[in-house]
């Protein structure tokens, strides 16, 4: 396939976005600023049709394609070109961030409705979804690097949008910062690829180093530049030990957090892994490393959502012990299974996040606590029912999708073994016990902690309302695909180039990896046993044992800080920090002023009294001047006759 030959339906991904944010700020915001979302709307539909059209073709087996379009750079004998790779594992997520970024999109616009700022949110929320889809279809790292810089640069501005907020510019500058840490590992890991194989291309590095694999021999940089990876999908994914940028990230609007948690940001992360997979399964232990921040991260960001009060905290850490459980797919070697719980965590978790949406736009806040809710089942129904669907989702409770993809993960770690397999069921029974928590507290019980705002709560609009209604479908019917997308990443390598018979389990894994076929009797595993557990364990102590969560922290105030510290680890973060700050300080006052600028000025002083010096040789007289070139002759002369 030529460029001329790529299918409307891919450009149709780029031209949507960009002309509707063009329209939406020289047009709109000037004119009508209250209507910037209706071409923005319109193109979410576009984007989210032509997601659907590239899927079926993909499926069909006779869509795929890697093209090239334009070149940006050439350099000796490599270059780098801007191009599209339209596969399987592409395609899925790429449906996936369509759907529910749309649905977000609407909800969005009834959210922020009023809102001042209205106009310029709309504009940087479609540029991040714009983002997100040019990472997810670039067919080479150069390409993915920016648009990965792009996903960083429109988090910022959404996270700190409402710039009044000195917590949400605190939060943005936070986030900033720590993916700049991660991005410079993408960075070097980028240089390292260009520096030691000449190519950005995926396809053409996979074949690089299927070639040097073929004669069995794992290129000396390669374990250096997984690493490097695995660190910037680390930082982007809100993996320990670079999780804690996430949960500050909720001072942003709500629909930015439902955006990034569900279908841009932190999933960027696990797809630059995804389509890096070549390059890490090569280096031996890089997968294992990656299956054991996954597991730990998982269990660790469990553990601190259960203690948890702000609701929207609670789903953030939700959402960094969720990427923990596709991290722990991927490095166990199940790619498919880690899209496959990527695309069902966008669905709930999008929902939850809008529901909490709800519960704040109840009480006219952009985010609550569990002292300030209690017993709103009656007041918002169709969010109490949302909630309900996605926390049986989220548990991983038969029927509902998440049953089908973290059932999975949890059942294949534990047949792995190791302390891998321990992990497994703490990981559903923290699950289970978060969300259950979080939604027994919400909807149910009359507790004399809660209702302080002494509020009547009142169910949001259909703007906000029908949004939330489709993400639930989705969340209760998406595991129901588990065989089309096993054929979908299989199918999604058949017209592209596959390699070389060396590399067989490692570029052409995605392909070989099917989903298991689960069961009604499977609910009854040890992972539907420990998710019951959990839900229990939760309804006994929020609702038998109803003041439970504020009697423990009125006892140990100790523990509460330490929990609230994530355990430490904020502190040690927030005091290297400090320490980076402090260091900068006097760097710039003792160094910078004591010494580079008394060099400075000192070296020009020096310059000045040498170039009077100088000056005595030259006073402009026609004799010295006949002298110095009768000398200057008469030495060139002898090295001649020399």
């Amino acid at each position: 396939m030529t460029a001329a030959q790529i299918p409307m339906t891919a450009w149709l991904l780029f031209i949507a976005p960009v002309t509707a944010i063009l329209i939406g700020f020289f047009v709109l915001r000037p004119l009508k600023p209250e209507w910037t979302h209706w071409p923005i709307l319109i193109s979410c539909a576009i984007v989210t049709l032509c997601a659907f059209s590239l899927t079926a073709r993909v499926y069909s087996g006779r869509g795929s394609f890697d093209v090239n379009f334009w070149r940006w750079a050439a350099a000796g004998d490599w270059a780098i070109d801007f191009g599209l790779r339209i596969d399987g594992p592409g395609t899925a997520v790429l449906s996936m961030v369509a759907l529910v970024g749309s649905l977000i999109h609407v909800y969005a616009a009834g959210y922020m409705e009023g809102d001042p700022g209205f106009s310029r949110f709309f504009l940087v929320f479609h540029l991040f979804f714009l983002a997100m889809i040019g990472l997810l279809t670039a067919n080479n790292y150069v390409q993915l690097y920016l648009f990965w810089e792009m996903v960083g640069v429109a988090s910022y501005l959404l996270i700190g949008f409402w710039l009044h907020k000195e917590s949400a510019r605190k939060a943005a500058l936070k986030a900033f910062l720590t993916n700049r840490v991660g991005d410079f590992g993408f960075l070097l890991a980028l240089l390292l690829i260009l520096v030691n194989f000449h190519v950005a291309h995926f396809h053409l590095l996979y074949v690089v180093i299927g070639s040097q694999l073929a004669h069995g021999q794992i290129p000396s940089s390669l374990p250096l530049i997984g690493l490097l990876l695995i660190w910037a999908a680390c930082a982007k994914s809100a993996q320990f030990p670079l999780y804690f940028w996430l949960p500050d990230a909720m001072e942003g609007p709500t629909p930015t957090s439902a955006l990034m948690h569900a279908a841009t940001m932190v999933t960027a992360g696990v797809f630059l892994l995804i389509r890096s997979w070549p390059l890490i399964a090569a280096v031996p232990y890089l997968p294992h490393l990656i299956a054991g921040i996954g597991a730990f991260t998982a269990v660790f960001a469990a553990l601190l959502a259960a203690t948890k009060r702000d609701l929207k905290r609670i789903l953030a850490y939700s959402t960094v012990s969720h990427l923990g459980l596709m991290m722990l797919a991927l490095g166990m070697g199940d790619i498919t299974l880690a899209i496959f719980h990527l695309i069902v965590h966008g669905f709930f978790k999008a929902a939850l996040f809008l529901c909490a949406g709800n519960i704040g736009h109840a009480v006219h806040k952009p985010t609550v606590d569990v002292d300030e809710v209690g017993g709103w089942a009656k007041a918002l129904p169709a969010t109490y029912v949302v909630f309900w669907i996605c926390a049986l989702s989220l548990a991983g409770i038969w029927p509902m999708a998440g049953f089908y993809s973290k059932d999975a993960i949890i059942d294949f770690a534990r047949e792995g073994g190791g302390w891998i397999a321990w992990a497994a069921p703490l990981i559903s029974f923290g699950s289970a016990f978060y969300i259950f928590r979080m939604l027994l507290l919400t909807f149910h019980g009359d507790r004399p902690e809660q209702n302080r705002l002494q509020k009547h709560p009142h169910e949001a609009g259909p703007m906000m309302v029908v949004p939330i209604a489709f993400l639930a479908v989705g969340a209760a019917l998406v595991g129901w695909i588990a065989p089309a997308l096993s054929r979908l990443v299989a199918t999604g390598w058949i017209g592209l180039p596959v390699g070389l018979a060396g590399m067989t389990g490692v570029l052409n894994l995605p392909g070989n990896v099917s989903l298991p076929a689960l069961s009604v009797r499977d609910m009854f595993s040890l992972g539907g046993g420990m998710a019951a557990l959990g839900a229990a364990s939760a309804y006994y102590l929020t609702m038998i044992d109803a003041g439970f969560d504020w009697r423990w922290r009125k006892a140990k105030p100790g523990t509460d800080a330490a929990f609230d510290a994530d355990l430490g680890w904020k502190t040690l973060v927030a005091a290297f920090a400090s320490g980076v700050a402090a260091f900068a300080r006097v760097t710039g006052r003792v160094f910078d002023k004591g010494v580079w600028d008394g060099l400075i000025e000192s070296g020009a002083e020096a310059f000045y009294d040498v170039s009077d010096g100088l000056a005595t040789f030259a006073q402009g007289r026609l004799n010295d001047a006949l002298w110095w070139m009768a000398a200057g002759a008469l030495l060139i002369l002898g090295m001649a006759i020399r």
